[in-house]
């Protein structure tokens, strides 16, 4: 009689690791379609990013800009380099996603530093436009580049 009562809680417990399983999982997407998932990190084997001008010529992106890479969004930065720009979340709402910034306060440098960023883990495909979040109010949109 102790094997069919231990068949029935592997079974049961079988089940409902199967079910947790399937909430993990519906909770992930649901959290992923949210831009929970999104993560950066500074990827200094990225190119700078380019423009085109007049003529069609492309020439380097002076400043802030985005692109869309195959599996992830490459974002392109300018700021000092003591200290560098540093990403604080990266959130997607529908087609927009908005990349918000430690706000550094202290002295900084004088210099022009561009820093390539890779975002990656949201839904790259339907991303048309890219807000910058500086801190203290100051947002603005980065221009998309080829």
């Amino acid at each position: 009689m102790t094997k069919p009562r231990f068949a029935t809680k592997a079974a049961i417990c079988l089940g409902c690791i199967v079910a947790l399983g399937a909430v993990a999982l519906v909770a992930q997407q649901t959290l992923s379609r949210q831009g929970v998932s999104w993560t950066a990190e500074q990827d200094e084997s990225l190119d700078v990013l380019t423009t085109k001008v007049s003529g069609g010529a492309e020439v380097s992106q002076p400043g802030e800009g985005w692109a869309s890479r195959d599996g992830y969004i490459q974002l392109q930065l300018l700021g000092s380099s003591i200290p560098e720009q540093e990403i604080e979340s990266v959130e997607q709402d529908g087609d927009e996603l908005t990349v918000t910034l430690k706000v550094q306060d202290g002295p900084m440098t004088m210099d022009i530093l561009l820093t390539e960023w890779r975002l990656t883990g949201g839904d790259v495909e339907s991303v048309k436009s890219v807000t910058i979040d500086y801190g203290k109010g100051d947002t603005r949109r980065a221009p998309q580049c080829p």
